[in-house]
Order: structure tokens, then sequence, then C-alpha cells
């Protein structure tokens, strides 16, 4: 079972500028982050890049349309890479 830690919470950033999602870390694996963007979460990780289109962004590591199956997809390709 995965076990998340909060290390941003949500943030209201004012009339027209919306708002900041929480951000998560996978606690073992500090390095992979859970983040919700749009509405996906997205599992990245923060110790690897990739150039796309000249910029430089997170290794995505898994996709899903819920936080709970992020979780279980998760799981998954950890429990495969030990």
């Amino acid at each position: 079972m995965i076990k998340l830690t909060k290390t941003n919470a949500a943030e209201w950033n004012g009339n027209g500028f919306g708002s900041n999602t929480a951000e998560w870390v996978v606690v073992g694996f500090e390095n992979i982050a859970v983040r919700k963007l749009g509405i996906n979460w997205f599992a990245v990780d923060t110790s690897e890049y990739a150039i796309l289109n000249g910029r430089k962004v997170n290794k995505k590591i898994a996709k899903a349309d819920t936080k709970a199956a992020l979780l279980d997809v998760l799981a998954n390709k950890l429990q495969a890479a030990a």
C-alpha cells in the first residue's frame, strides 16, 4: 500500500487567478510526486527530466482519472521495479 505525504496545501490565488492544487510525494520515494493537472492525476519523477519542445519537464510515471486509481497503477509499477 502506498502512503502519501502532503508537501504543499491547495491554495487560492485570488479572483481571476484560480487556485493551485495540493502536492503530494510517495513515502519512501520522495522523488515521486503525485499531482492533479486538469481532470487527471499524474505521478512524476522529479529527479528525472525529459526535453519536450525545448522545455525541461518531469518524467511521467503514471496517469489515471482518480487519485485512488493512480495509486493502484503506481503500486503495481513500483512492485514490478523492486
